[in-house]
């Protein structure tokens, strides 16, 4: 198999690192970068069928990222298959990763043993050695993953435990690589690194500095910032944007660049400007798991070397009290009475056939339908907001 490649197509700063375009390519399907992956579990994106989402994203660029804690229960079914999990699923025809935790979800601490990993599966917590991964790894065959490591650490992480999983992380990918480099059948997959080290820049700059010294890796991964879902939304920028500039300095410019979580819009933006090619589309499932809809108007510019993003003040309804510039809670008895679209413009097939009351009247309602509209929306909104970011690239690359 051909092996999956990325390319800095152009990098629009006079820094190593910095806001670029790039391509994920194999054959003839391709990704242009910065993007996300489609969060998924059990193999599908959560409320829609294949069909469903084929309608959101017709004949356009996907990639799925199918977390190992909701896809664990399928191995020994995928080892009489033996066609590979994106097959199995219905996804043949795109790109997919595995990674090692559910963003969307809790991490639990304190499971872990030694050198094996407690992965939180439908059938209970299951320790994972590297070679039962790099095992499951062949029978999934993905087009690319992210080694075995130890990933639970956040905010309020000490030094030894942040220490402890940067070493065991690094043993991990030093023992999976050697096992990747002898499987034929993984051989036209990439290899994602796992940056460990918290909030600490000594260690992630150490664990970079080692993964750095591997040049047959896909990209890397910076890991390790939460154990929660719902808490990435309020983690402060200044805290985690140090984290990430100083390391990016010591990783190769030419590798991909990955991020997990329900990091916002803003940060995404602040991400992207330090050279963070690839993002996941956790924040707009858990917009839908609250019962909420993007609706955030946006301006992008570019300007000293990186996008600008501006939220105009007029995002939120006027009789809401609370404001929050990203979305709209469509549970609000508002908008019991409001017939206008989720959000005036959107060409979703949400916007384009349902009201704010048709939507208000499933959700309370408790009707399967609801969280079924609101994913087609806010996964287009997401989708159009990364393509925008991409065309700002375009112009400023042309206009160089």
């Amino acid at each position: 198999m051909e092996p999956i490649r990325f390319s800095v197509v152009s990098s629009n700063c006079n820094n190593t690192n910095g806001p670029r375009l790039g391509t994920l390519t194999r054959s003839n399907y391709r990704i242009d970068t910065p993007a996300f992956m489609f969060y998924t579990k059990s193999g599908s994106v959560p409320y829609v069928s294949r069909e469903v989402f084929d309608k959101i994203l017709p004949n356009d660029q996907v990639l799925f990222n199918h977390p190992l804690p909701t896809n664990l229960n399928f191995y020994e079914t995928l080892k009489e298959y033996n066609l590979g999990l994106n097959k199995f699923v219905g996804f043949e025809n795109y790109f997919c990763c595995c990674s090692i935790t559910d963003c969307a979800v809790e991490t639990r601490q304190g499971f872990n043993v030694k050198d094996k990993v407690a992965i939180k599966s439908k059938s209970g917590n299951q320790l994972i050695t590297y070679e039962r991964y790099m095992d499951i790894m062949e029978v999934f065959k993905p087009d690319m993953y992210v080694t075995l490591c130890i990933s639970n650490t956040n905010l309020d992480s000490v030094y030894s435990a942040i220490e402890k999983s940067v070493n065991i992380s690094n043993r991990l990918f030093h023992s999976c690589l050697e096992r990747h480099n002898k499987s034929e059948t993984l051989k036209g997959s990439g290899v994602i690194a796992p940056i460990q080290g918290g909030y600490n820049v000594k260690e992630r700059i150490r664990s970079a500095k080692y993964l750095a010294e591997y040049n047959d890796v896909l990209g890397f991964l910076f890991d390790g910032f939460f154990t929660d879902g719902s808490t990435v939304e309020d983690i402060p920028c200044d805290i985690v944007m140090p984290v990430i500039t100083e390391t990016m300095e010591y990783l190769p410019p030419d590798k991909m660049k990955i991020i997990f979580g329900a990091w916002t819009p803003a940060l995404i933006i602040d991400f992207i400007n330090s050279g963070i090619d690839m993002f996941d589309s956790t924040f707009p499932y858990l917009a839908t798991e609250n019962n909420c809809a993007l609706i955030f108007d946006y301006n992008l510019k570019y300007k000293n070397n990186g996008i600008i993003l501006s939220i105009p003040d007029n995002n939120s309804d006027k009789n809401r009290e609370k404001l929050n510039i990203y979305e709209i809670c469509l549970m609000d008895k508002m908008y019991f009475e409001s017939f206008e679209p989720l959000k005036d413009g959107c060409t979703c097939l949400t916007c384009q056939k349902h009201t704010k009351a048709y939507i208000h009247h499933l959700l309370v309602s408790n009707e399967a339908l609801g969280p079924i509209l609101l994913t087609i929306h806010n996964l287009h909104y997401f989708y159009q907001f990364f393509k925008d970011i991409r065309e700002v690239l375009f112009k400023n690359k042309h206009q160089q």
